[in-house]
Order: C-alpha cells, then sequence, then structure tokens
C-alpha cells in the first residue's frame, strides 16, 4: 500500500495565540541542536571517522564491523551526514573534507582534544546508543517508569508536551474537517492539547483524552481555563494495558508512534482498528521525513533525539504505511501541515 500526499493549503490558523504567526521550525532547531556536540563527540570517541575514512560503509556494514548496534549506529550517521561530516553515496558513508581535516586522530588539526572537554551526560548517552541500541531517558532510567514513579518528572514533561504541542495543533484544528465527526479519542494525549484544540474548532466534537494519571491534575487545570470541560474527557489509564472507548468517529496518535518500536506501534494500531466504527479513520500527526527533511539537522536531530530519550524513532511515509497496512488499514493520505509536521490518515480496511 502507498500513501497519497496532498499539497498543503498555504494557511495558518487564523485564531489562537500561536497559530497566527510563524511556525515552529526556529524553536525546533534550537532544541535539537543540542545533540551536535553528543553525537560528533560518541562517534569520534568510538572512532567511527578513521574506521570510514579507510573503508566508507553502510550503517549494517559498520555496525556489524565494530560490534555495534545497527538501529543506533544508522540514526547517529544519519544525523552526522546532516551535519555535514558524512557524506552518502550508494548508500555508503564517506568523510567530508571537514571530518577528513578535523576528525581523524593522525591529523595535525585534529579536535577529538577539545571535544573531549565537552563530554558529558548526553554524549554518553549517544555512546550508549551506538554501542547497545539502549535508550538513556532520564540518567539511564526508562523515561515511562520515571513519570509513574515521579509526579515532579511527570508533570514537568506533560507541560513541555503541551508547549511543543500548541501550535501544531493549532494549525491541525484549522485545517482539519471534522463536520462528520462527533468522537474522537486522542491516545496518549498528555494534558489533551490536540484534544482542546479539535474542539474549540467544532462545537459538536466531543473528545477523550487517554493518558496515563500523572497528567490528570495538569490536564484538568488547562481545561478549566476553558469552556470545553463537558466536551474533553479525560480517562486515565495504560494505552497498552487498558481498555479504550469503541465507536469512535476518529483516533488520534499525536507525536506518539514516534516514541515506540514497530512491535509497541502494532499494538496501539491494532487497539485503535478496534476502537474505530465501521466508518471512522485514525489520523496519525508527526514528523515524516522524507528525502529533503532526512538532509536536515532539526529533522535528523529529533530522530536522534527519541533513540536516546524513548527507544523511537522517526518513520519515513513508507515505513509508517507498512506498519498501518500490517494492522489492517488501508487508503492512507498524507497532507503537510505545519512546520515539519504532516497528517496522515486512513480507514479500516
Amino acid at each position: 500500500m502507498t500513501a497519497k500526499t496532498l499539497a498543503p493549503s498555504g494557511v495558518l490558523p487564523e485564531g489562537g495565540t500561536h497559530a497566527s504567526g510563524p511556525d515552529d521550525r526556529l524553536l525546533m532547531d534550537t532544541f535539537m541542536s543540542q545533540y551536535r556536540l553528543p553525537a560528533v563527540a560518541a562517534a569520534d570517541r568510538l572512532g567511527l571517522f578513521p574506521t570510514l575514512a579507510r573503508s566508507p560503509a553502510d550503517a549494517a556494514g559498520l555496525a556489524t564491523s565494530r560490534g555495534l548496534d545497527q538501529a543506533g549506529t544508522a540514526v547517529v550517521l544519519e544525523y552526522l551526514a546532516a551535519l555535514g561530516y558524512l557524506s552518502v553515496h550508494g548508500g555508503r558513508y564517506h568523510l567530508t573534507p571537514a571530518a577528513r581535516a578535523f576528525l581523524l586522530p593522525d591529523s595535525a588539526c585534529y579536535w577529538g582534544p577539545m571535544l573531549g572537554l565537552g563530554w558529558d551526560e548526553r554524549c554518553a548517552a549517544v555512546r550508549v546508543l551506538i554501542t547497545t541500541g539502549a535508550p538513556h531517558g532520564y540518567r539511564g532510567k526508562d523515561i515511562w517508569e520515571t513519570h509513574e514513579r515521579s509526579s515532579h518528572h511527570g508533570v514537568q514533561f506533560a507541560r513541555a508536551m503541551h508547549a511543543h504541542s500548541v501550535g501544531p495543533a493549532a494549525a491541525l484544528a484549522d485545517r482539519l474537517d471534522l463536520t462528520d465527526c462527533s468522537a474522537l479519542l486522542e491516545v496518549g494525549g498528555g494534558v489533551g492539547t490536540f484534544a482542546m484544540a479539535l474542539a474549540r474548532r467544532n462545537p459538536r466534537l466531543t473528545a477523550t483524552v487517554l493518558d496515563l494519571p500523572v497528567v490528570e491534575r495538569e490536564a484538568n487545570r488547562l481545561l478549566d481555563r476553558t469552556d470545553l470541560a463537558g466536551r474533553v474527557r479525560l480517562r486515565t489509564g495504560d494505552m497498552f494495558a487498558d481498555p479504550w472507548p469503541g465507536d469512535q468517529d476518529r483516533v488520534l496518535f499525536a507525536d506518539v508512534l514516534s516514541d515506540w518500536d514497530d512491535a509497541h506501534c502494532r499494538g496501539l494500531l491494532e487497539r485503535a482498528r478496534a476502537a474505530l466504527s465501521a466508518d471512522g479513520r485514525l489520523l496519525v500527526h508527526q514528523v515524516l521525513p522524507d528525502d529533503a527533511a532526512r538532509r536536515s539537522p532539526t529533522v535528523t536531530g529529533y530522530s536522534l533525539a527519541l533513540a536516546v530519550m524513548t527507544g523511537g524513532r522517526l518513520r519515513t511515509c513508507p515505513e509508517l504505511v507498512a506498519l498501518l497496512d500490517g494492522s489492517g488499514f488501508t487508503d492512507c493520505v498524507v497532507t503537510p501541515v505545519y512546520g515539519h509536521y504532516c497528517l496522515l490518515t486512513a480507514r479500516p480496511a
């Protein structure tokens, strides 16, 4: 199954605090830049640059030859290429002139000792990702378990995701036609940023937000500041284990599937299919890197951040469509929406 791509309408939302201005690409650029030094420093410490100087290789070949994790190596190599340290020819990574001049230990201009001065926990986390594939989370502790045990971390994360989502949610609400929709389930929706934006734009819509109990207080605080309390409802629970409400016109995953591996995503998609009405639609809102975006340090840096923090990754459109196809969905359509974000819609097969 392939996905159709629709051209963007070229308009941003007219209402809302963040919707009337520019999109958030500048902020995304700034935030994801925190992984530039860790990626280069970890690759230097693991000797990836001299290895590629001797023999250019693809991610699988490099990982096999050095005993590294293939997925972790791939996401870092893609980021290094976007930063300009590597070039790609025929699927193999080669050093660029800058990397050859400054990142080979036998070079007179070798920067390794300088990179070492900046070594910190994030650099160590990227090194672990390359060598083992394991996410670092919070100082080596699983991010989701930490949120359940620590209300401070959970609320802090919920507030961060709300701030990150306000602009994209307003843009989606402006672009998405939900006139035929009365029931929407947002899975892993945090404080309900997308559900609130969609309900505000569609008076007939009732939205349910499914997420862990740790977000409940913050979600209610935000809802109390709106007139949506009767139409946006929080349902606390584990999205992998607890029941979902059924007969939904739409099920929405906003920045959720990119946090998980394929097996977990298939489980969520199968549950979404069961929760949808016969003529319902699945909505997936996230960054979908195309060939141009995969040359973007922001997009590839975002994928690295996901791998380090949650063990997830950004998937290309063909990769995501394959997941949907294997989980019983068809008729995929992709629409660019806001900044780096796209909306993928599909229906149960």
